[in-house]
């Protein structure tokens, strides 16, 4: 079977290539520490890759169920500078932010990873009943 041809899979896998490389962006600045005039690089969001796809809104289909109190706009994350400081030589790479976005993309691999796992069970499960 081809996993390619089930949508989460397919997501799954870009998700992961969109991480590696990132990874290896980040491995890259880390390197450029001391290089003068270094610019920072880094990949697009992930969720600028998926060509315009909505999350899914939540609908109330019930007049059982709880309606939300608060517009779905309200939570969103806190915008970060992209660049924390620059060096008199002009490096702009912050050890520090490095480290952040490292471990963020690790953490993001391992979950991606986690999912793509469980699905690939789900689907052994189901093929051995």
């Amino acid at each position: 079977m081809d996993f390619n041809s089930i949508g989460l899979f397919r997501l799954a896998g870009a998700r992961l290539d969109h991480l590696a490389q990132r990874q290896r962006l980040i491995a890259e600045n880390v390197v450029n520490a001391n290089t003068p005039d270094y610019r920072v690089k880094d990949v697009k969001p992930f969720e600028a890759l998926l060509g315009g796809m909505k999350p899914v809104a939540v609908a109330q289909t019930s007049s059982m169920h709880l309606a939300s109190t608060r517009p779905a706009d309200i939570v969103r994350e806190a915008r970060r500078p992209d660049i924390w400081e620059v060096s008199p030589d002009g490096n702009a790479v912050a050890l520090e932010q490095e480290m952040n976005k490292g471990s963020e993309t690790r953490d993001a691999f391992a979950l991606t990873a986690g999912l793509f796992q469980r699905n690939v069970q789900m689907l052994r499960m189901a093929w051995k009943s």
